[in-house]
């Protein structure tokens, strides 16, 4: 069966019963986006704390993304980058997650050989630190998003080279470059673990549902290539329990 989880936003949305007799874990996006001395992270740390003592499923936190590059010439940047992704890390540690998600940061543009090789070396150093300094121990997943084909993120991820740092590929943000899903899949299965699964209309990152024709291709492609990731809804849903019948089909 297929191990699916249900993104929210808020803790409102976590409605324990339906996911316990839905059998699916839970993705909290609660903490994307917030301030180092926001004194209310501790509180809403502790409710999902207490929610989650008896769930017996896959708990995922999505980590903070926008305007945070932790290899930035910048020292500022960096250690702003570096103080909220430890922050989250910690957050994580507490609500004993199974993954954690960070966007990759890549930038398509700085494209010299030279430098990719550079900026991935700088990369895992930057992980190896955070993730000793922490002591997370679960495993961290790098998402695609501004990549234009997924040979960038195969390079930084062998880079890596970490076996607890795998792939979150976000087929959304696929719809919106022109390489076909199954090529990505094809050059990144040995690397994935998670997926996020929403659409759009090849313009714009719009987080609708994904149609049926849509579905059953990644179901085909899937089954195809062997893999057996955790697949992630990253849409509003009006009838979950419809919804997750047309994975479990």
């Amino acid at each position: 069966m297929m191990k699916i989880v249900k993104c929210i936003k808020n803790i409102e949305d976590l409605d324990l019963d339906k996911f316990h007799k839905l059998n699916i874990g839970v993705e909290i996006q609660d903490f994307i986006s917030f301030s180092l001395e926001d004194t209310s992270i501790e509180n809403k740390v502790m409710e999902y704390k207490e929610l989650l003592y008896n769930f017996n499923n896959i708990i995922s936190l999505h980590g903070p993304f926008l305007d945070l590059r932790p290899i930035s010439p910048d020292p500022d940047i960096r250690k702003v980058s570096y103080d909220k992704y430890l922050k989250v890390l910690n957050i994580a540690k507490e609500l004993k997650t199974d993954y954690i998600i960070f966007h990759s940061q890549i930038n398509p543009y700085l494209n010299e050989p030279n430098l990719i090789k550079r900026m991935n070396t700088r990369t895992k150093e930057f992980w190896l630190d955070i993730i000793d300094k922490s002591a997370y121990g679960g495993m961290i997943l790098i998402e695609n998003v501004f990549e234009d084909h997924p040979q960038l993120l195969r390079e930084h991820i062998e880079m890596i080279n970490m076996p607890n740092i795998r792939v979150n590929l976000d087929i959304g943000h696929v719809k919106l470059k022109k390489v076909a899903l199954e090529n990505w899949i094809v050059q990144l299965k040995d690397y994935i673990e998670y997926i996020h699964i929403h659409s759009n209309n090849g313009k714009y990152d719009e987080h609708k549902a994904p149609t049926k024709n849509e579905v059953e291709q990644l179901q085909n492609l899937l089954q195809k290539y062997h893999i057996d990731p955790i697949l992630a809804l990253e849409y509003d849903i009006d009838n979950i329990e419809a919804e997750i019948e047309k994975y479990r089909i």
